[in-house]
């Protein structure tokens, strides 16, 4: 994105910021591109993400994702202003590098996805509920010890998963996948349980994203204010100066 000060709309505005004061100009080029920034991760990104992602689930989360790089200084030359994906503190790689792909594409084969048994109305485009989300310390964990077949082991982690209300990972023919067990009975030898699947693994079954170019979508959006913004900036510092 870049301003350009030489337009008709622009130059009458540019030469009066000149002859108004020597940090005018450049003040009113630095926060117009600040501006830009600003409205992109308060409001652009997230009307493109709505328009170009199936579901976004954590507005929030993704504005906090974007970190911007304020334009400083007084050399309109070499001044820019910049906003980018970042890797958030408590929060899975997954989700920033599913930021990224939205916007090139690819595939991501690392880490596990959220099914939608986890989800709100047990929809694939429905939040995740704050009681499925995963804690590596509330599971069930390792591989049982007992003697027995594969489908036996599976049976006595499901046991323990609904004494403990606790989920558990199972091997699938899709991959490991994270169970919970919402309902377990044992009448004279017949089991009867009901599990849900909360997680998958991705190492087999692989997320591939389309490119959505989100971000750059975004940033055009906000290129149509840019004159706006400049305007803007401009009479503030008419007023500064010419109180």
């Amino acid at each position: 994105m870049k301003l350009d000060v030489n337009t008709d709309a622009s130059i009458a505005l540019s030469a009066k910021l000149e002859k108004l004061h020597k940090s005018a100009f450049p003040s009113a080029v630095r926060n117009t591109l600040n501006d830009c920034t600003f409205d992109m991760k308060s409001k652009t990104v997230l009307i493109s993400a709505k328009k170009n992602f199936k579901s976004v689930k954590q507005p929030s989360l993704l504005k906090r994702s974007l970190l911007i790089k304020k334009a400083t200084g007084f050399n309109v030359n070499s001044m820019t202003s910049t906003i980018g994906l970042i890797k958030l503190d408590n929060v899975s790689d997954a989700y920033s590098k599913g930021l990224e792909k939205q916007e090139k594409g690819g595939v991501i084969d690392d880490g596990a996805r959220y099914l939608k048994g986890a989800r709100g109305s047990n929809n694939l485009l429905g939040k995740v509920r704050r009681e499925n989300y995963y804690d590596k310390n509330k599971v069930i964990s390792g591989r049982s010890k007992r003697k027995g077949t594969r489908k036996s082991k599976f049976v006595a982690r499901a046991y323990m998963s609904n004494k403990l209300n606790l989920p558990f990972f199972g091997n699938t023919s899709k991959g490991n996948m994270l169970f919970k067990t919402k309902k377990f009975s044992n009448s004279k030898g017949k089991v009867s349980m009901k599990i849900i699947p909360l997680m998958m693994s991705r190492r087999k079954v692989k997320s591939k994203i389309k490119q959505t170019n989100f971000m750059s979508e975004a940033g055009l959006m906000t290129f149509k204010k840019i004159n706006d913004f400049y305007k803007k900036q401009a009479e503030f510092q008419f007023k500064k100066y010419l109180k």
